[in-house]
């Protein structure tokens, strides 16, 4: 009877595992794990986005808050030295002129200097020696473009006998503002190119891809100076807006 009952007992445990290897198998669908579903990422769905390339341009202009006057010593001499003896003497008469005209010595700048053998070409062919040649070229910034002529008068009357011109810019700060305005009114105007362009192709715009700004700004110059106002001996020189424009390459997305 003992033996009986221990076959029966084992013929249990025997059944009892298959029936729960069975469902461990089920479970697993034979070993295999399904693969989870596969969701395009963002970057992937923009990267097959329609996009749409626009250029635009965009300025801003206001009245010239400074004026560069550019004036020139020269002088001519037998020798190097004594040409540049007399630049110098000039060019010391001349600063000395500009600071009682209200001019600050950092707003002087040097542009150019240089000392050089002039020689003249004859008719045969042949160069000679017509002594040396000295130039002390300078930039002065007014900070008041309205006293722009009376700066030139000023510099004239202090020993510079070459005048190149007056240009009418802007200081560092407006010209900052400027491009800032200017950038704004290209970007809407850019915008204002892809909303049109992606309504015609049935579509609307979803965002901005890249952009890229490029542009500056031109003083307006004045290559000579002409007398007149009230004193027939005062130079005067009328201003105009100086504007600054920038264009814009950008790249917009649309779905």
């Amino acid at each position: 009877m003992r033996r009986n009952a221990t076959f029966v007992l084992l013929a249990l445990l025997t059944v009892v595992g298959v029936g729960i290897a069975g469902v461990a198998a089920a479970g697993t669908g034979g070993g295999t794990a399904p693969a989870p579903a596969q969701t395009a990422s963002p970057a992937d769905q923009t990267s097959n986005a329609t996009t749409i390339d626009v250029s635009a341009s965009g300025s801003a202009s206001a009245d010239p808050d400074q004026a560069v006057v550019s004036v020139a010593v020269t002088a001519h001499a037998d020798s190097a030295d004594d040409a540049r003896v007399a630049v110098a003497r000039n060019t010391s008469s001349l600063r000395e002129a500009l600071a009682d005209a209200g001019v600050a010595s950092d707003d002087i700048e040097t542009t150019a200097y240089r000392v050089r053998e002039r020689t003249v070409n004859n008719e045969d062919g042949t160069t000679t020696t017509d002594g040396y040649e000295a130039v002390h070229a300078f930039a002065v910034t007014v900070q008041d473009p309205d006293r722009a002529g009376d700066v030139l008068d000023a510099a004239v009357a202090g020993g510079a006998n070459r005048v190149d011109g007056v240009r009418f810019t802007l200081s560092s700060e407006t010209r900052a503002d400027l491009r800032s305005e200017a950038i704004h009114a290209a970007m809407d105007d850019a915008r204002s190119q892809a909303d049109a362009a992606a309504d015609a192709a049935g579509l609307s715009v979803t965002g901005l891809k890249t952009v890229s700004v490029g542009g500056g700004y031109g003083p307006v110059a004045y290559e000579t100076a002409t007398s007149g106002g009230a004193s027939a001996d005062r130079t005067v020189i009328d201003d105009a807006p100086v504007s600054v424009s920038v264009s814009v390459q950008t790249t917009y997305t649309a779905a």
